[in-house]
């Protein structure tokens, strides 16, 4: 009984409560359901059902200002990025999506447990592939998206793998592998949610954007019944969202734009248009981040400035807030910080060279004994080695 009245002072009375309340069904939260499970309980059908149903019920909270964040780090990734980076992750928001952080295939491990050691609650998801262009400095421009599900909300995740069409050109095929990511995580009430994070090609490149168009299109259609939501930069706006631009647009642009018209036509998507822009170049502004859900509704975004620093980073934050009766949180979750891998040995170079070694260290600690040493004589022979081997150590 005082299960049920908790339940019943959490979820209200209004009538949007009640319909979130029937949708986790998963968590039987009423007294009279509890009371069903105490009396169909059998020898055939024992009581694990009231006993897990406990264990769930009694572990969940919920918050009413949970949010998740979109953000374009560009043009300085997440390396010169990382303190501005680092006070999103300290505000602990359910969903994070970073795109452009510029994180090269060779150092995508290594910040992967940089992460995770200094935030162990989260699930970091990177994709990153080397573009055949190169950027200013003539250096191959890294293309790089960064998902990051905090584990109390989503105790379950999973990155799916994309597939393209075998007409795509390979260059094209490999550059999308690192704009674009899908991620499938179910919340503690056993709904899930399909999240889309992209890096869309610039206008300069509509073939690229055509192909990722359809990649995420075909997704989508794949998907129909399930929840998504996608927090992308995609280089393009709805009518009316540039500002101080050249007229007539340039022709590439107007081609961009259109394409996410289309998009969002054939795939039915829901979107608020955002009157703030969300990027500011020299002499003109646009709203190029966006966030788009299917069979979901999400209230409108925000968009956060970047507080003015050294740095000079050209798109806002993106917040939107969650509805806290679909993101229920753990109150206590048991995912601990990943093992630290960074300090082991490769074993294929210590083996091609421990002869090698054993050989040179040899002669400085045996040096040539005349006779075998005893007593102080040994004791001050093993304080030399030791040391010896304390620098070859170091």
């Amino acid at each position: 009984m005082l299960l049920g009245s908790l339940t019943e002072n959490i979820f209200g009375f209004a009538t949007y409560s009640r319909k979130q309340q029937t949708r986790l069904t998963p968590v039987l939260t009423g007294w009279k359901r509890w009371m069903e499970f105490n009396t169909t309980n059998t020898e055939e059908k024992p009581q694990d059902g009231w006993i897990t149903n406990l264990r769930i019920a009694g572990s969940i909270s919920t918050n009413t200002v949970e949010k998740s964040v979109s953000w374009n780090v560009g043009p300085h990734g997440y390396q010169r990025g990382k303190k501005e980076i680092h006070k999103i992750f300290e505000q602990d928001p359910p969903i994070i999506c970073l795109q452009d952080v510029r994180i090269p295939k060779r150092r995508k491990y290594s910040v992967k447990r940089e992460l995770q050691r200094v935030f162990p609650h989260y699930w970091i998801y990177i994709t990153t592939a080397q573009s055949s262009r190169k950027d200013c400095r003539d250096r191959p421009y890294v293309c790089s998206v960064l998902t990051v599900l905090h584990s109390a909300f989503f105790p379950k995740v999973t990155q799916m793998r994309c597939h393209h069409s075998r007409q795509m050109d390979p260059d094209t095929r490999r550059e999308i592998d690192g704009r674009l990511s899908f991620t499938q995580a179910q919340t503690p009430t056993r709904i899930t949610f399909q999240f889309i994070n992209i890096y869309q090609f610039t206008v300069s490149n509509p073939t690229g954007q055509t192909e990722i168009w359809t990649t995420t299109e075909n997704w989508i259609n794949k998907k129909k019944n399930n929840r998504i939501i996608m927090q992308v930069d995609l280089n393009c706006v709805h009518p009316g969202c540039r500002w101080d631009y050249a007229k007539p647009l340039n022709k590439n642009i107007g081609t961009a734009d259109n394409k996410l018209k289309f998009f969002l036509k054939n795939t039915s998507g829901h979107f608020h248009v955002q009157h703030e822009h969300t990027w500011k170049g020299k002499e003109c502004r646009a709203v190029l981040d966006h966030v788009f859900t299917w069979n979901y509704h999400l209230p409108p975004q925000t968009a956060r400035p970047i507080p003015k620093s050294h740095k000079k980073f050209d798109h806002c934050q993106i917040w939107t807030q969650l509805p806290h009766l679909d993101f229920p949180k753990w109150a206590n979750t048991a995912r601990t910080a990943q093992p630290d891998f960074s300090q082991r040995i490769d074993t294929v170079f210590f083996k091609r060279r421990v002869d090698d070694w054993k050989s040179r260290i040899k002669t400085p600690i045996q040096g040539d004994l005349d006779k075998n040493p005893t007593g102080q004589a040994l004791a001050d022979l093993i304080y030399k080695e030791q040391k010896i081997l304390a620098k070859e150590v170091r």
